[in-house]
């Protein structure tokens, strides 16, 4: 009866319209108006934007929640005070990277300061057996003297962060290797000098340049760190050009090894790539960087152009700094190929990379799938409870055991359990992970479920339940 209503009326619709001027048309007993349609299409186009401008709520993290996962990364950095220095570097590198970077930023400070002290007496080369903690690759200078650095420059890094002029003061105590080799100081200068430019913008440029020409005295420029600053001085052409020409200066030198002239070939690249210097700036750069290569052979004033000077390794390097030279300054590269043919020769055998792929643990796994099973059927919280202690269980066996006595971090097995663990129960982990007994392990964990808990994820609110209840109880 409403529907006969309705079609009955709609005709009457159409003549009003009709008595306006609107032309009007009956298609099987409805009428169609241009201006009808238009208002239709016009209610379309705006639900749907509307609907498309509709963004998720973001997830909120209680004050109670925060201070919890603060908790968890505080416990966790007081059980590795006691641990040998590799696994107190592993661990204190996992704290800084707990939640966000402004999260305990006092604390995090303090605590980047005090890793670049601890990550200095990491054992180089054959000094492993000096430290009581077993490490991946012990024995191997070069992987040894690699995490090392590695460990020092992410210190530095950090500190960047909240105090970048500090961080910088740090890398001057640093030794150098006078180019010779990628060192600690190299590699920490290109993430603290892309921090300070973040906080001091082109203004810092001048103070960055103070720095590395103080390194440069022994051959440690950091001039690939350097194009960072380049980057940002680009749209002033003038101090762009100067500050590559006060590096090219101390470049010309001669202080800087082999690694320090590859190190310039890649400057001089992305400096042309960027358009921050003048052709002239980059092939008088490359006529350089191709007359300390002909000087350079294996660290002696050998024919650099015969082959057997040098190593693999070393092939790679001048082949990369070739190659820079002549995409960014071909007529420097042009005469080279009349004078140099021998150094412009050189060819580097290409040797698969073996990619070690970590063992899994069948138990881990096995527990990781039931507990990912558990959650997905969203199972009661006393069957949960259980059920992560069981598998928590498994994971201290494995490392009472000894399954990862040469392990720097948890496996991924592990990792996953742990974290799965928090995303379930963020008021228990603490408690669960007790079942750890070894205190790298454990404090390594609470550090990953500290990370659950202290971020908006769809970690659920601990304090919300109690709320709830406190709010429905009658007065």
């Amino acid at each position: 009866m409403g529907t006969l209503a309705l079609v009955l009326v709609m005709p009457t619709v159409g003549h009003l319209y009709a008595e306006q001027g609107y032309p009007e048309q009956a298609v099987a007993g409805q009428v169609y108006t241009e201006q009808a349609a238009r208002l239709v299409s016009v209610s379309r186009r705006k639900a749907k934007h509307s609907k498309a401008k509709a963004k998720p709520k973001p997830v909120a993290v209680s004050q109670a929640q925060i201070e919890l996962a603060h908790q968890m990364v505080r416990n966790a950095y007081a059980l590795g005070r006691g641990l040998p220095t590799r696994q107190r570097v592993a661990l204190m590198t996992r704290l800084l990277y707990t939640m966000r970077p402004e999260a305990m930023a006092a604390e995090k400070k303090e605590w980047a300061e005090e890793l670049f002290g601890i990550a200095q007496q990491l054992p180089r080369g054959g000094d492993e057996a000096k430290d009581a903690a077993p490490a991946a690759g012990a024995g191997e200078s070069p992987e040894a003297e690699s995490a090392r650095s590695e460990a020092i420059a992410t210190a530095a890094a950090r500190l960047a962060v909240y105090d970048a002029d500090q961080a910088l003061e740090l890398l001057d105590s640093l030794p150098s290797q006078g180019g010779q080799q990628e060192d600690a100081r190299t590699m920490a200068a290109r993430l603290v000098f892309a921090v300070y430019m973040q906080h001091h913008g082109a203004a810092g440029a001048q103070t960055l340049l103070a720095h590395g020409l103080r390194w440069g005295q022994h051959g440690g420029f950091p001039y690939s760190a350097s194009a960072i600053v380049l980057g940002r001085l680009r749209t002033n052409e003038d101090a762009a050009e100067y500050f590559f020409r006060q590096v090219l200066v101390n470049f010309e030198r001669g202080q800087a090894g082999l690694c320090g002239v590859c190190d310039f070939a890649s400057l001089l690249e992305r400096a042309a790539a960027l358009e921050a210097i003048s052709e002239d700036s980059a092939e008088e750069a490359g006529h350089n960087i191709l007359v300390q290569l002909r000087k350079l052979a294996n660290g002696q004033n050998q024919d650099a152009e015969n082959q057997d000077a040098w190593t693999v390794e070393q092939k790679a390097q001048v082949v990369s700094a070739l190659y820079n030279v002549r995409v960014s300054a071909p007529k420097a590269y042009a005469e080279a190929e009349k004078n140099a043919p021998g150094l412009l020769a050189l060819r580097v055998e290409k040797v698969a990379v073996k990619v070690d792929i970590p063992k899994v643990d069948a138990g881990l796994q096995s527990a990781f799938h039931e507990l990912a099973d558990a959650i997905r059927e969203r199972r009661g919280p006393e069957e949960m409870h259980a059920l992560i202690a069981q598998d928590l269980q498994l994971v201290n066996a494995r490392y009472k055991a000894g399954g990862c006595a040469g392990c720097s971090s948890p496996d991924a097995q592990s990792w996953a359990l742990v974290s799965l663990a928090a995303y379930a129960t963020p008021m228990t982990i603490a408690t669960q992970l007790t079942g750890i007994q070894d205190p790298f392990w454990r404090a390594y964990f609470l550090a990953i479920a500290a990370q659950q808990v202290g971020e908006p994820t769809r970690v659920a609110d601990p304090t919300r339940r109690v709320v709830e209840k406190e709010e429905a109880e009658p007065e």
